[in-house]
């Protein structure tokens, strides 16, 4: 027998080491999700939007003079290297598909 207090989710995205979801709260409120190794960063619904909309800039993004890249996610900073970022740049295409 299923809980349905469980949220339904959805993969929208995943790389080899990223993943982004969504989960339908039974509240009806719907939450999104990065994973970013070991970092899980949540989202809602205006949030996410925001971050889909930001995908053309964050394309554009150079690193820094250490050769890293920065996300920043209300207070959250995110640092990845060239091929982290590459994967993390792959995962928001996906989504923007």
């Amino acid at each position: 027998m299923s809980n349905t207090q469980d949220p339904r989710t959805e993969t929208l995205a995943e790389t080899e080491n990223y993943m982004a979801w969504r989960a339908d709260e039974p509240d009806g409120e719907t939450t999104y999700y990065l994973q970013l190794g070991r970092a899980t960063v949540n989202f809602f619904m205006e949030e996410w939007d925001e971050l889909l909309a930001s995908i053309p800039e964050l394309t554009r993004a150079i690193p820094n003079d250490d050769g890293m890249y920065a996300v920043s996610f209300d207070n959250v900073d995110i640092w990845m290297d060239d091929e982290d970022w590459s994967e993390f740049l792959q995962l928001l295409r996906d989504l923007a598909k």
